[in-house]
């Protein structure tokens, strides 16, 4: 009995001992783990002050939302936020953008020096206001905004009466579409209107509206204004655009045939007989004597016969429409509704703020990122003829600046006629980065064709070189030196 008290003594001896090692060698593990991270926090860390900057895109679809870090020694990082919006038909869209906005609160730490408003665009400046609550505990420094959003400026107050009117006008085709059983939440004009939030635009000036209350210190940018130093850092803005020129705003498409370009003088031309169409007051299409009214119409045997009695009609067949109103081509009006709703939205698109960031000492050419917005053909033509003089010895231009470009926010989410050719990509001589915000899903189900444009993208694999650094956000594992993919964003740092 006492052998066998003895032995189960030496075992629990045993296992205590066992016990022991294990609970040490866990203890040295922990210790090495805590090294490790440690020592990668260190690395990290020391990565971090080395870049100069970090951008991050958030992965929201058919949107832009783009923040920039720049570390700063002694001081406290540099923020700017470029734009915060999804579209409306981007499912889910609400939601994903305040996780993006609570995102941006605690990666800024409730603090950005400044808010970029590039364009009047329900997928650049929606979040403000689906996350207003989230941006009310965010301080910020300065907003920037085009000129064309400076109510004090005659022509942008031009443009803008052009804009308030052309969105009643198609806000009216849009009810008409709706009574007529058009127009649903899949169709393109519906989708092309969702780049204004709603019909009339009532939510994308809420949205405006409280982008503009976050601050009293709006700053309304020019193209050729003196470059903006940001504070303490070897970095710099450069403006580019939008062109202070109307015919430049109004041309959205590339081509070298004049009257393919829908001119914005077209839609002006437009405008009236759209406007009387919708009020109900139709206007004929031929001239009276040609003209047979509606009702009159059924007292003539020919179009009694084929149009109004069931005479000569195949028995079986059932005539379900008697009214015959839906023959009319007085109303055919509402075919051009697409036209018109697209021709605003590109005229928008070319009011975008586009910026240029260098990079480095202000006496040397840096390395530049160029954020066009959805600047399309006019806005990217403009850029040839901004010039700075003198700037710390130098003279600077726009094609000099895409020269220089190293990382490309790619425009209106890699549409076709949003990146210009010869006068832009191709001009890009040390491009390494294209960032594409986009949703190929979402464009399909929309019926906007093909987004992004396959042949744009194949320019851009190109143009990046061999290792391909195109980065589209609805993609998942894109390859890049310094890149950080996350389900919410990706983020590179230069």
């Amino acid at each position: 009995m006492a052998r066998k008290v003895v032995k189960a003594k030496k075992a629990q001896s045993k296992i205590a001992i066992k016990a022991t090692k294990k609970k040490a060698a866990g203890k040295k593990a922990a210790v090495k783990k805590s090294i490790a991270k440690k020592t990668a926090a260190k690395k990290s860390s020391s990565k971090k002050s080395t870049a100069r900057v970090r951008v991050r895109m958030y992965r929201i679809g058919v949107g832009d939302c783009f923040l920039l870090t720049f570390p700063r020694k002694g001081a406290a990082d540099f923020k700017m936020l470029i734009d915060c919006g999804v579209h409306q038909s981007q499912s889910g869209g609400g939601d994903r953008i305040r996780e993006v906005v609570a995102d941006i609160e605690t990666v800024t730490g409730g603090h950005l020096d400044v808010i970029v408003g590039t364009h009047e665009h329900w997928d650049h400046i929606s979040g403000f206001k689906q996350a207003e609550d989230i941006f009310q505990r965010i301080t910020v420094g300065e907003i920037w905004f085009a000129w064309t959003e400076d109510d004090k400026d005659p022509l942008a107050r031009q443009l803008a009466g052009k804009k308030e009117k052309a969105l009643k006008i198609l806000d009216g085709a849009r009810q008409r579409m709706r009574l007529m059983g058009l127009g649903g939440d899949d169709d393109p004009f519906t989708s092309i209107m969702g780049f204004f939030g709603d019909g009339a635009g009532k939510k994308l000036a809420e949205a405006g509206k409280v982008l503009k209350g976050r601050t009293e210190n709006i700053v309304y940018h020019r193209p050729g204004d003196k470059p903006i130093e940001l504070p303490n850092l070897a970095a710099r803005v450069f403006v580019l655009g939008p062109p202070c020129d109307i015919e430049m705003i109004g041309k959205s498409d590339p081509t070298k045939k004049e009257s393919e370009v829908f001119e914005l003088a077209d839609a002006e031309l437009a405008a009236d007989p759209f406007e009387a169409a919708i009020a109900g007051q139709y206007q004929a299409v031929f001239s009276g004597g040609y003209v047979v009214p509606l009702a009159a119409s059924k007292g003539i045997s020919f179009f009694d016969r084929h149009y109004w009695s069931a005479a000569g009609i195949d028995p079986l067949q059932d005539r379900e429409d008697t009214t015959q109103d839906w023959r009319r081509i007085d109303s055919d009006w509402l075919g051009a509704a697409t036209s018109l709703a697209l021709k605003l939205d590109h005229d928008t698109n070319n009011t975008s703020l586009v910026l240029a960031i260098e990079l480095g000492p202000k006496d040397k050419d840096g390395d530049v990122l160029l954020f066009a917005a959805d600047a399309q053909v006019g806005n990217w033509l403009s850029w040839q003829e901004v010039e700075w003089e003198d700037y710390g010895g130098r003279k600077i231009t726009g094609p000099d600046l895409l020269r220089r470009t190293r990382l490309y926010k790619v425009g209106h989410h890699a549409s076709h006629n949003a990146t210009l050719r010869e006068l832009g990509l191709e001009m890009m001589n040390e491009l390494e980065v294209a960032l594409v915000p986009t949703d190929s899903a979402m464009a399909k189900k929309v019926k906007w064709g093909t987004l992004p444009w396959p042949p744009l993208l194949k320019a851009l694999d190109k143009k990046t070189g061999e290792r391909h650094r195109v980065v589209r956000s609805d993609e998942d594992g894109a390859k890049a030196p310094g890149l950080v993919e996350t389900p919410l964003y990706y983020e590179i740092s230069l």
